[in-house]
């Protein structure tokens, strides 16, 4: 049986997002702005299960706001874009998963806030140190490590690992 591949990828969630901040314009940030305290509300109505997506969602209403005013002119516009993109995509219901299909409606919305906190990360740590804010709360989690499994073996039975013999 062929394996199968997945019709999304994080690739494609990338472009998506790298494509609309080409195209964002100081005026759509301006526009996003009128909504946010709307797209507060909704974040609290459908992502309150997910801690860290609604911490980067007011995280990235805070930004992008203090941008707009002039407080944070410091911060690349790339990253005002970024995350301002990935605040357009979750005020929309309509996007690649429904948000109303019920458990699995803001998946998309969550990877695509993931995602925009990885690529805007050098804007958003240089934000935070500005502000003395964590930042660690922001993040996806580190990837776990790969120990090798003969290593793995050898440490659990207490042995040093294997060396190459000398020539």
């Amino acid at each position: 049986m062929p394996k199968s591949t997945p019709l999304l990828n994080t690739a494609d969630f990338t472009s998506y997002l790298n494509e609309k901040c080409m195209q964002l314009a100081p005026g759509d940030v301006k526009t996003l702005l009128t909504q946010a305290n709307a797209i507060r509300r909704r974040s609290k109505e459908i992502a309150a299960d997910r801690p860290r997506m609604l911490r980067q969602i007011d995280f990235a209403l805070m930004l992008v706001e203090e941008h707009s005013k002039g407080r944070c002119p410091q911060i690349p516009y790339y990253t005002i874009a970024t995350l301002a993109v990935a605040l357009l995509y979750f005020s929309d219901p309509v996007d690649v998963i429904p948000d109303w299909i019920p458990g699995v409606g803001i998946t998309d919305d969550a990877i695509v806030f993931e995602l925009a906190f990885v690529m805007a990360r050098p804007g958003i740590d240089r934000y935070c140190a500005w502000k003395s804010l964590p930042m660690a709360e922001l993040y996806p989690p580190p990837p776990p490590v790969q120990v090798p499994r003969a290593a793995a073996s050898r440490a659990a039975k207490g042995r040093a690992p294997a060396r190459k013999p000398r020539r």
